[in-house]
C-alpha cells in the first residue's frame, strides 16, 4: 500500500477502530465501577458513594476517610462479640 492509499483507509475506517476501543473502554469500566460498588457494600456502605469517586480531590478525600474510619461492618462485629445488640 502507498501512503495514499494507507491514508484513505483511515480516513474511511479510523471511525470504525475509535469506537470499537471506546466501546473496549466503557465496558471495562463499567466493570470496575461495578465491582467497586459491590467493595463498598460488602464493608457496610451504600453503593452510592462510589458516585463521590467521580469527584476530583474529594474522591482522595474519601478514600483516606473509608481506610482510617471504622466501617459499619466492624462495629457491627464487635458489638456482637460482646454480646450487645447492634443499634440499626
Amino acid at each position: 500500500m502507498d501512503n495514499v492509499e494507507y491514508d484513505q483507509f483511515v480516513d474511511d475506517y479510523g471511525w470504525l477502530f475509535g469506537g470499537a476501543a471506546l466501546i473496549f473502554y466503557l465496558a471495562i469500566a463499567l466493570i470496575f465501577f461495578i465491582a467497586y460498588v459491590r467493595i463498598i457494600q460488602k464493608a457496610g456502605y451504600s453503593g452510592w458513594w462510589i458516585l463521590i469517586a467521580l469527584v476530583p480531590v474529594v474522591n482522595a478525600v474519601m478514600f483516606l476517610v473509608f481506610a482510617f474510619s471504622r466501617w459499619p461492618l466492624q462495629r457491627e462485629n464487635e458489638a456482637l462479640r460482646a454480646g450487645s445488640p447492634y443499634p440499626r
